[in-house]
């Protein structure tokens, strides 16, 4: 392909709704060309050997993501892509589109902010706060490919210090996916529903007698659509990936961002005084826009997150071994993984302790 700057649809609508929403969506990305190159060089490297097995921290235990494999592209995986002999146009996105994004970013959240500060309006956006973003680090990128079965359970991307990620953009490269396939990822954008007596039990000492409302009413589902971007808040958009039903592979790269003002005491200690709100619009909206989310999220979502751990862990898989995938994008055949039953009950019990020890807070 002809060797052009990847310019990217970076805006201020964009970073507007971001930080209004919490999230953004785009689509068509990156160039059709770019990113049908980028599936190209991706599933080669896969056919490589040079993917990874993908590992978690849950409790005290490091567990294994059965059918989930990535390229760590950033700092922690430099000698790997320095060592390897052709990553083809991956060399591009990290030493040119990675910073691009940053500086760009960046640049427009400056200019926003500084335009907050000399105007006077009410309007919404003249409240947005700002993401301060670590300009002398560029952001890790990581390429992911999941096989059938692969997901990921809820989680945030900056869960706490000593993270510093502010902002998640992860970008689709699927040109065969349809509906039914699975792969989506699904967001929680707005972190309590107002419905939710689960939640309104744990932000105040009066029990809403409620319905329980459907698990996924305040989710939103989104398809992993070639050339699409999912931008959101790395430390308060709690997500999760759906697994992946089709024997095609999933395959994605995202890029993390830095802040130099994230994980704050006022983001990760939740005191008796901040949970004294006057009514629940008031409670609804400051853990929506609070990282503090993050410190109530397994108990407000309890059942949510055990389902999706083992969703995750208990797979019948379609290929277990890194990188082994072949040389298209099929991946059939391979044996069931996952925990034990003697695992997975500790796994229960790791979860329910962690449960309890937030409600007794």
């Amino acid at each position: 392909m002809s060797k052009q700057p990847i310019t990217l649809p970076i805006n201020t609508d964009l970073l507007t709704h971001l930080k209004e929403q919490n999230h953004a969506i785009i689509d068509n990305f990156i160039p059709q060309e770019v990113a049908d190159q980028l599936l190209t060089d991706a599933n080669r490297l896969y056919s490589e050997n040079q993917f990874q097995q993908h590992y978690f921290q849950f409790g005290g235990s490091l567990l294994k993501k059965p059918n989930v494999f990535e390229l760590d592209l950033s700092d922690n995986g430099k000698q790997q892509l320095d060592n390897n002999r052709d990553v083809g146009l991956w060399k591009d996105i990290v030493g040119d589109v990675g910073p691009s994004f940053l500086r760009r970013i960046d640049e427009l959240d400056r200019n926003m902010s500084s335009k907050q500060s000399t105007t006077t309006s009410s309007s919404s956006s003249s409240s947005l706060p700002s993401l301060s973003l670590q300009t002398n680090t560029p952001p890790a990128i990581k390429i992911q490919i999941n096989t059938g079965g692969g997901s990921f359970p809820w989680h945030f991307d900056n869960p706490g210090p000593p993270n510093a990620r502010i902002l998640t953009c992860v970008v689709y490269l699927n040109p065969h996916w349809t509906q039914g396939d699975g792969g989506e990822i699904v967001l929680r954008p707005t972190f309590l529903s107002k419905s939710n007596s689960k939640s309104s039990k744990l932000i105040s000492e009066q029990h809403h007698h409620q319905q329980q409302p459907p698990k996924n009413e305040n989710a939103i589902t989104i398809p992993p659509m070639h050339r699409r971007a999912v931008f959101f808040l790395s430390d308060r958009v709690l997500h999760r990936v759906l697994p992946s039903k089709s024997t095609k592979r999933r395959v994605c790269f995202t890029m993390w961002c830095n802040g130099t003002g994230v994980n704050t005491r006022e983001d990760v200690v939740l005191s008796k005084d901040v949970l004294r709100f006057t009514s629940w619009d008031e409670a609804h909206y400051f853990f929506d826009t609070s990282p503090l989310q993050r410190v109530i999220s397994r108990a407000v979502y309890s059942e949510e997150y055990l389902e999706s751990l083992l969703e995750c862990l208990v797979v019948g898989g379609n290929d277990g071994t890194a990188g082994g995938g072949g040389d298209d994008d099929d991946d059939v055949g391979g044996d069931a993984e996952g925990v034990t039953e003697e695992e997975k009950e500790m796994l229960v019990k790791q979860h329910e302790a962690s449960v309890l020890g937030i409600r007794r807070k």
